[in-house]
């Protein structure tokens, strides 16, 4: 499903909209990723009721408040270009009043070297990561390519002490409605095949696979989807 700045920008001013389920679907799935255990029923009474309900680590209940008001500024911010302070400041809201705040990590790059679990990949050493970001950020995005492409290598940077990944897919989020190509949501039930495929795209450059990824997590939210579309076109035909 293919949604404009304009639309996108519009339903997010509109309450009870598509927009919330889009944020709500766009959430679950990014934070699911990096075990959150929040479900999809929690996440709607946290939206809309500002109640936490079942159990979570408090660092977990943070970070999903984060995202939700996470979600809202990279759409309030997608006519602005992605520079390097744009990015920290997406960091800085994400990682707001958690455990990383005592140490200095939020809103700046890794200070100390870190490293994936379980997998065998050398990330870049923090000295080396306002540069490599910089030059990440000069990559011209036009195509579905083009986006797993600039998100293997962010990943392979892993440029902030933690939040990498949930930052990495917000990105995605915005290069996706900024290029007219269909939203990508990285659905759980491909969570494994999305690993994978961003390992071999670490490790190899080679992100056939991870395209394939992104192309079935598409298809996924369009299913989902797929009720709105005469509210997103009806939204679209008003602003032209």
């Amino acid at each position: 499903m293919k949604i404009s700045i304009n639309v996108m920008q519009k339903l997010s001013k509109i309450k009870n909209s598509v927009y919330d389920d889009i944020k709500i679907e766009f959430l679950y799935h990014s934070n699911k990723v990096e075990g959150s255990t929040f479900n999809i029923e929690q996440l709607n009474i946290l939206l809309e009721q500002k109640m936490v309900t079942g159990e979570h680590s408090i660092n977990d209940v943070q970070e999903t408040i984060n995202s939700l008001k996470l979600f809202d500024f990279v759409v309030e911010t997608l006519n602005e270009k992605l520079t390097d302070r744009l990015l920290r400041e997406y960091h800085s809201i994400l990682k707001k009043n958690t455990s990383d705040e005592n140490y200095g990590f939020v809103g700046a790059y890794k200070k100390i070297p870190n490293k994936l679990r379980n997998v065998n990949i050398e990330l870049a050493q923090p000295y080396e990561v306002e540069e490599l970001i910089k030059n990440l950020l000069e990559k011209k995005i036009k195509s579905i390519y083009d986006i797993a492409d600039f998100h293997q290598k962010f990943e392979h940077i892993h440029p902030f002490q933690d939040g990498n990944g949930r930052i990495g897919r917000f990105i995605i989020l915005r290069q996706c409605i900024e290029n007219g190509i269909d939203l990508i949501a990285i659905d759980d039930e491909y969570n494994k095949e999305y690993r994978e495929a961003l390992y071999k795209a670490q490790t190899t450059e080679n992100i056939e696979n991870l395209v394939e990824v992104f192309k079935k997590c598409q298809e996924r939210l369009d299913e989902k989807l797929h009720d709105y579309i005469p509210v997103i076109k009806q939204v679209s035909q008003e602003i032209d």
